[in-house]
């Protein structure tokens, strides 16, 4: 469990229309609580928060437990849990970021859970195909894309970009050609996006990075008969 001393999520006499910040513990500003739900710096859901201090990710795992009021730590002697998930909020509109705060000292046994859930790809790292049941979507070095369903009865093509934790895309020849889309999660593996329509947004949908096969090795050559 986390070490006595680190407790609830913040003060209830400061009302849930206060924006209570939550720093990673480098001291990098990463969100903040209104209310019982957390978001990131740019207004994006995360999750929520229970009065006695567990913090809930949006996909109802267990993110950690809050600490000195403005950090996370998860144990890692704690086994899984999990809750229903909750119906995402509306955004919320992001307070004025703080200023950075001095290293928090690592707690034994535990770990930031901010770090694996706030990290963002970089555009090298999204380069390759990626895919799901239903459709795959390659992006290449010099910002082109190609999207194909599985069956191969859908194909389009077009441009990407990626700015901060949005990835844009062009498409060529459809309705509602740029398309903008939430990156929730980025394991490396693994990309959770959200689009972002023009009236209303999707579910989330999840694709994952499609493992190429090693090349077969050369066969040792035969020896020559006499």
């Amino acid at each position: 469990m986390i070490p006595s001393g680190f407790g609830k999520a913040g003060d209830d006499q400061e009302g849930d229309d206060i924006a209570i910040p939550v720093f990673k513990w480098t001291g990098a500003y990463a969100g903040f609580f209104q209310g019982e739900y957390l978001y990131d710096r740019f207004g994006r859901y995360l999750g929520w928060r229970e009065p006695d201090g567990p913090v809930w990710k949006y996909d109802g795992g267990l993110l950690g437990q809050v600490m000195a009021e403005h950090y996370l730590a998860y144990d890692l002697r704690m086994l899984p849990e999990r809750r229903t998930p909750r119906v995402p909020p509306v955004p919320a509109q992001p307070p004025l970021p703080p200023s950075p705060r001095p290293l928090h000292r690592p707690l034994l046994g535990c770990r930031d859970p901010l770090e694996d859930l706030l990290r963002m790809p970089t555009s090298g790292e999204l380069v390759g195909r990626w895919s799901s049941a239903s459709e795959s979507l390659e992006f290449d070095r010099e910002s082109g894309f190609q999207w194909a369903a599985t069956d191969q009865t859908e194909i389009a093509s077009g441009t990407w970009a990626l700015r901060g934790e949005e990835l844009w895309l062009h498409w060529q020849g459809v309705e509602e050609p740029d398309r903008r889309y939430w990156i929730i999660e980025f394991t490396g593996n693994s990309l959770l996006l959200r689009w972002m329509r023009e009236a209303g947004r999707s579910l989330p949908f999840r694709l994952q990075r499609e493992q190429h096969p090693p090349l077969p090795q050369d066969a040792p050559d035969e020896p020559q008969a006499a």
